[in-house]
């Protein structure tokens, strides 16, 4: 008898471990000796680091090792996607660091790493940690940003502006709007958005001494590409040198795409360490804080059209906040992602 599946619902494989709590996430996963990281995050958006003191975090109980940013030998983080064909715009020029080293240039940036027995003990000694800020003046609005007198976060991104991008049929575009029967203009703010996966980020690194090579469990969507960023990109080793492992996912919303400093910190760790495993778990106030955010763009737009409806061109001009420091894909987001896609499904001759 011939069964005819078209159309008929398919049972997920997936879903009895989920719903009966066999599911194999980040914190599930227990390994022989393993440590636990908490990282201290700035409460300052913008300020110079005079000093960091860990003497007493050290003789804390359970405390294994204590890193700051002058401990770290590996790469700022990888700025990938610039936008392509954007002047000026160079990889690693302002793209995050491991841990900050003489300023912070974000709320949530890390500032040193504890590692300890356990997580409470991490946790501890975290607030045994000195650190002498200097702050500076922040500014969170993208237009109060590029105005004049606004605190400068970077010396070669003047005026807060990292780079300028156009697409599209300029000279069609402003014809349209000049000759249109009528022209729609408004100002609208797409504004920041927080994702808030069920799941935390989270990863765990072991260096084996042995071999000399490392295995990163990570909560990510993309374990492949992070084995490039990580590896060669941020640690400077080659890719056969690193296994990245990617359990289940509690969810992401895009956040869990990039690369994050907890990956070569966690290795770092394990490495400095003698080889115990060491595992971070971000915490939900943390994941407020470092996980990457969205949007938060102010756009001027003006429609060109008949007055039968029919719409003739569109120009559109935003203002994208990338944050205090370029993410891994941040650039390519508000520009290939956004400005090439701006009309829709529609048929606009001038965009």
């Amino acid at each position: 008898m011939a069964i005819d599946a078209l159309g008929a619902s398919i049972k997920r494989r997936e879903d009895p471990r989920f719903i009966t709590g066999a599911g194999n996430y980040i914190d599930d996963i227990k390994l022989p000796s393993m440590a636990h990281m908490a990282i201290l995050r700035s409460p300052y958006a913008h300020a110079n680091i005079r000093s960091v003191d860990v003497t007493a975090a050290r003789a804390m109980p359970g405390v294994i090792h204590v890193i700051v940013g002058a401990d770290v030998p590996y790469n700022p983080l990888p700025m990938v996607w610039p936008a392509g064909g954007s002047a000026g715009l160079r990889n690693n020029v302002n793209s995050p660091r491991i841990l900050a080293t003489d300023g912070v240039k974000w709320t949530g940036e890390g500032v040193a790493a504890v590692v300890a027995e356990t997580p409470a003990q991490a946790f501890d000694a975290l607030a045994e940690i000195v650190v002498d800020y200097e702050p500076l003046p922040a500014v969170v609005d993208a237009e109060k940003a590029v105005a004049a007198g606004a605190p400068q976060l970077h010396e070669n991104a003047p005026n807060n502006v990292v780079f300028e991008w156009s697409v599209g049929d300029k000279a069609g575009t402003e014809a349209a709007i000049d000759t249109a029967e009528v022209v729609v203009r408004q100002r609208l703010v797409n504004q920041r958005l927080i994702p808030n996966p069920m799941e935390t980020r989270g990863d765990i690194g072991w260096y084996n001494p042995g071999t000399e090579e490392y295995t990163l469990w990570m909560s990510s969507q993309t374990p492949h590409i992070q084995r490039l960023l990580v590896g060669i990109f941020t640690m400077g080793i080659p890719e056969h040198k690193l296994r990245c492992i990617a359990p289940d996912v509690g969810g992401a919303f895009g956040t869990k795409i990039f690369c994050y400093a907890d990956y070569a910190l966690v290795l770092l760790a394990s490495k400095r360490i003698g080889g115990r495993p060491v595992k971070w778990i971000e915490g939900r106030r943390e994941n407020y804080q470092s996980t990457i955010h969205g949007r938060d763009h102010i756009t001027y737009l003006e429609i060109a059209g008949k007055r039968d409806g029919e719409i003739t061109g569109l120009r559109v001009k935003t203002l994208a906040n990338l944050g205090g420091r370029l993410s891994t894909i941040g650039p390519g987001i508000p520009t290939t992602l956004y400005a090439r896609v701006l009309s829709g499904c529609y048929k606009i001759p001038n965009v």
